[in-house]
């Protein structure tokens, strides 16, 4: 696993490199969130393209400023294709900042096993590299994708709530839990 986030890639398994989103790749986050059966779990319809990509393009530089980690383009090693977004998103849930693993893949990369081998990743980078007592994915009661993922990556359920005026499922791995899946893991 690849630790720099100097721009470059941020992290690598098997098949897949998780690194910093750039202006490159805007069309296909743009298709990606333009996708019914996608944007139906990751904040709706986007704005307009010139609308979106200015906000896009201010947005990840300034977070990844601010908070060292965020969503990195996801690409398949194999043939280079950008197949969608993973990574950690500081959130805001019942008053208290929480470090999230999100993931979203744009539907012809879905069932392959990509999210859960970016997911576990990033994970495990989140752990080794902050100092959080737990990781949370957030995710709709109806994603049953995203609910198997996060199972994958050792998180269960820890409580329903409303996020941003949506009820969602609150899945979480405590930094304990990660510990001893290590220990049965040791090549990871």
């Amino acid at each position: 696993m690849s630790g720099t986030v100097d721009g470059g890639v941020v992290i690598e398994t098997e098949r897949l490199l998780l690194r910093r989103m750039t202006h490159d790749d805007a069309p296909a986050m743009f298709a990606l969130q333009s996708n019914p059966r996608v944007n139906r779990f990751i904040g709706g319809d986007p704005p307009p393209w010139e609308e979106w990509l200015e906000a896009f393009c201010a947005r990840w530089p300034a977070y990844y400023q601010q908070h060292g980690f965020g969503l990195w383009a996801t690409v398949r090693k194999s043939d280079g294709a950008v197949m969608g977004r993973i990574g950690l998103l500081a959130q805001e849930i019942d008053g208290v900042t929480e470090v999230e693993v999100a993931y979203s893949l744009d539907e012809p990369y879905w069932g392959a096993g990509y999210a859960t081998e970016a997911a576990v990743a990033t994970r495990d980078w989140a752990f080794a590299r902050l100092d959080v007592p737990h990781v949370v994915s957030i995710i709709a009661p109806d994603n049953r994708g995203s609910i198997g993922v996060a199972r994958k990556n050792g998180l269960s359920l820890w409580k329903d709530t409303v996020f941003r005026g949506t009820p969602v499922h609150i899945f979480r791995i405590t930094r304990d839990e990660w510990e001893e899946i290590q220990t049965m893991n040791p090549d990871r």
